[in-house]
């Protein structure tokens, strides 16, 4: 019984994966997370990525994901990034989540990942709620 259980167990967290994978692909730019039957107005926000120079030389190429809040209240967002880098040839996953308060009219960073390049396959869900 517990083997069955394990075993649906995985397969659930593999079909979740595979449409999370989907949904963040297929998500534009500008965006606003719907609101929740009965609740709040969804958050009105934007965002926008960019790859810099940095470091010494200029020689470090870092990823940063910028939200820009259109509303009047307060927004509390998470960011989630999948992508590869290499590293001694090898191709490395990464995946990785942040969580950002944004006050009204404001922009904020989800954050900077290093390691990463252009052609990384970075990809990237903003989801956002007003508090």
């Amino acid at each position: 019984m517990k083997a069955l259980w394990l075993t649906s167990s995985v397969v659930c967290a593999a079909l979740y994966l595979t449409v999370s994978m989907a949904d963040i692909r297929q998500l534009p730019v500008d965006s606003a997370t719907p609101a929740a039957p009965g609740g709040p107005d969804p958050a009105k926000f934007t965002t926008e990525a960019h790859w810099e120079t940095a470091g010494y030389n200029n020689q470090e190429i870092v990823y940063t994901i910028l939200i820009n809040s259109q509303d009047s209240r307060i927004i509390h967002c998470s960011t989630e990034l999948h992508g590869f880098y290499l590293e001694n040839g090898q191709k490395v996953s990464i995946s990785d989540r942040q969580n950002s308060t944004i006050f009204p009219g404001q922009q904020g960073k989800a954050g900077n990942w290093l390691g990463m390049d252009k052609d990384s396959g970075a990809t990237y869900k903003v989801t956002c709620h007003p508090r």
